[in-house]
């Protein structure tokens, strides 16, 4: 029964040795990354034996003839040669190429951790755009409840710092105002416009007309200046112009910032000012000035410039509240002081016939100070201790416009020089005021 299957046995391992020994193999290489697996077919040497090095001139020497049947299979090896993982070794279809596999795994890896990071990213742009519209819409809301036009510039700075903001992430191309717009062009217009509103806003905070009133046409030619240039280099396509009018715009933002800090002991409201924007100020010039020149010098960066906007909103909003109460405050003193002053010259004048010396010395006071009708009924009303909602009813205006007036009639009397003069009498003689 045995001796039956010898036969087989001896030519099953004569053909087997034939094999090893001059008969070509194929082999099955896995590509982890593909869909398939390929077949991929050339000769193996012996065993524990490394197939001879072939030169360049014998590759160039081989001509490119493809069977039908090896087309496909030279097709297949094609791919995996250019990417690094083609091997002539013995048992090399046992071999997984772990080179490819890592790569893959990390590129994967990589692709992961950046979708992270985009969303995180787009996380952060979307809470401080919330952010910024929310005190945007605060302000203009302040602005009807109130009736004061500080909200509205205010408002209008921020939405331009915000549009300028929008820009420079990257974002205006969700808006599909990317395509066709000169970078650098639209980039100097944003900074230029930010920059005009926000000394629009510096400028009636701190009411600059008066304590500086020159310096409202310095800032018209450096703004005219900033203009002529923008638009030349718009235009022409000067590279120089630009940088220039960024400049020369973030130039009077920042004299506008030093006349805060010249009136940083007058006042409280201009404290709250010179702390909002002495950070935000610094960081908006050294990331599109500085930076935009060449020049690195805070190393800023947009997360920096926006938290410190994102302070300065809240300071600013609480400042303005605060200056209109100041503000207040004031216009109520100043009419404390013309009701002294006018009792005062009616007392002086007591001896006589009361009525007749009251209208004699109001005659005299408007002809001395030179009076038109709006003032002469204006310190009447004053005179009669009316407060501003009936003032502003008998003369038809608002009570912002009484109080603007109600400062020009102060400043116009001289008021303060008179309530000066008296303490420098009380201080020389101390019964001046019994007298």
């Amino acid at each position: 029964m045995r001796l039956r299957f010898l036969p087989l046995a001896l030519c099953l391992m004569v053909v087997f040795s034939s094999q090893i020994c001059f008969a070509n193999s194929s082999i099955i290489t896995a590509d982890i990354n593909s869909k398939s697996l390929d077949l991929v077919a050339f000769k193996a040497a012996a065993k524990k034996e490394i197939a001879p090095k072939i030169t360049a001139e014998e590759v160039h020497s081989i001509p490119n003839y493809f069977t039908p049947k090896t087309y496909l299979a030279h097709s297949d090896v094609t791919p995996f040669k250019n990417r690094g993982i083609f091997h002539i070794e013995e048992f090399s279809y046992k071999k997984i190429d772990t080179d490819y596999v890592s790569s893959a795994i990390l590129t994967n890896s990589k692709a992961e951790i950046v979708e992270v990071m985009a969303s995180a990213t787009t996380f952060r742009q979307g809470m401080f755009y919330g952010f910024a519209i929310m005190v945007i819409l605060l302000n203009l809301v302040c602005y009807f409840l109130f009736e004061e036009k500080l909200f509205m510039n205010y408002s209008l700075a921020m939405a331009a710092m915000t549009a300028l903001f929008f820009y420079s992430d990257g974002l205006f191309a969700m808006i599909g105002m990317e395509n066709g717009v000169n970078n650098n062009v639209l980039s100097s217009f944003l900074i230029l416009m930010t920059s005009v509103l926000a000394t629009v806003f510096a400028s009636n905070y701190l009411t600059i007309n008066e304590t500086f009133p020159k310096l409202r046409w310095v800032s018209y030619l450096v703004f005219g200046a900033a203009g002529v240039l923008f638009l030349s280099g718009a235009l022409s396509d000067v590279v120089g112009f630009l940088p220039i009018a960024n400049v020369l715009s973030f130039s009077i933002v920042t004299i506008y910032f030093i006349a805060g800090v010249v009136l940083f002991s007058q006042k409280n409201y201009p404290k709250f000012y010179v702390i909002a924007c002495s950070i935000p100020l610094l960081f908006a010039i050294d990331f599109f000035v500085l930076q935009s020149l060449g020049i690195n010098f805070l190393f800023t960066e947009a997360i920096h410039l926006k938290v410190a906007t994102l302070v300065e909103m809240l300071i600013i909003t609480y400042a303005i509240m605060y200056r209109m109460r100041a503000i207040k405050e004031e216009n109520r003193l100043r009419q404390t002081e013309l009701r002294i002053f006018l009792k005062r010259q009616e007392v002086m004048n007591r001896k006589t016939a009361s009525q007749l010396m009251e209208d004699v010395y109001l005659e005299n006071l408007i002809m001395h100070y030179d009076l038109d009708g709006y003032e002469i009924k204006l310190l009447q009303y004053i005179s009669e201790g009316k407060d501003n909602a009936k003032i502003a009813r008998k003369l038809k205006t608002t009570e912002a416009e009484i109080e603007e007036q109600t400062k020009e009639l102060y400043h116009k009397l001289e008021i303060s020089e008179h309530i000066q003069e008296d303490y420098r009498m009380v201080n020389d003689q101390p019964d001046y005021i019994y007298n």
